[in-house]
């Protein structure tokens, strides 16, 4: 898999994914998020952040996924990957099965394809202004665009905090990629689409980065 960095191509092969999840600086909206996932069938977990483990094969950087049912839908994540000893940060969509989430969040994440962006940036150039930048995403439903999340990475903890967190949980590994947290839904409310967009944006630089993936829906052979 190759990813661009400044212009420059950079080649990577993930050995480990991880999925971080409730991973807000600020518990009490973790709480209320946990809890709206509960009343919606989802259990609650046992700890926080959630530190999910899932196969490298999932990792796309291809503009199309296909899922087995209308109900599963992406969410924007800021990504890091770490290639030979160094880190970097991109975009992704921790693309999740909801109908699958209400048995078990780590099977829900394992069934669907992770796209991530080919661009990404040096996460030592942007590190220091973490919590500026700022994140959006839109579900695209019957060719409407409409804006899904939006907020800032300072909502989250920083990559330094999240990764010690993994390393003493013992997940440490080289060459991994970390998908480091969502934000809110709009209206707390899933959206499905056809499609799904989404950007990172520094606005000290005027530099973004972007993701967009269209959502194929096999047909359900045990569906009569």
């Amino acid at each position: 898999m190759n990813i661009n960095v400044c212009g420059r191509n950079i080649v990577a092969d993930p050995k480990r994914l991880l999925i971080a999840g409730y991973t807000g600086k600020d518990q009490e909206s973790v709480k209320k998020h946990i809890d709206e996932l509960k009343e919606i069938g989802v259990p609650a977990p046992p700890q926080v952040p959630m530190i999910y483990d899932l196969s490298t094969n999932l990792i796309t950087t291809n503009n199309s996924i296909s899922v087995i049912q209308e109900s599963s839908s992406g969410e924007a994540e800021v990504v890091i990957m770490k290639i030979q000893g160094k880190w970097y940060l991109g975009l992704g969509s921790d693309h999740t099965d909801r109908g699958l989430e209400k048995v078990s969040i780590q099977k829900s994440k394992q069934v669907c394809s992770k796209p991530i962006s080919t661009q990404f940036w040096a996460l030592d150039d942007v590190k220091d202004r973490w919590d500026d930048i700022e994140m959006r995403s839109w579900m695209i439903v019957d060719g409407v665009k409409k804006e899904y999340q939006t907020g800032k990475l300072g909502e989250f903890l920083h990559p330094e905090e999240l990764l010690k967190i993994i390393e003493e949980r013992g997940y440490d590994s080289e060459d991994m990629i970390v998908f480091c947290g969502t934000l809110p839904i709009k209206n707390g409310e899933f959206i499905y689409g056809e499609a799904f967009s989404a950007e990172l944006y520094d606005r000290l630089t005027d530099n973004n980065i972007q993701l967009y993936y269209q959502v194929h829906i096999l047909v359900d052979s045990e569906v009569v």
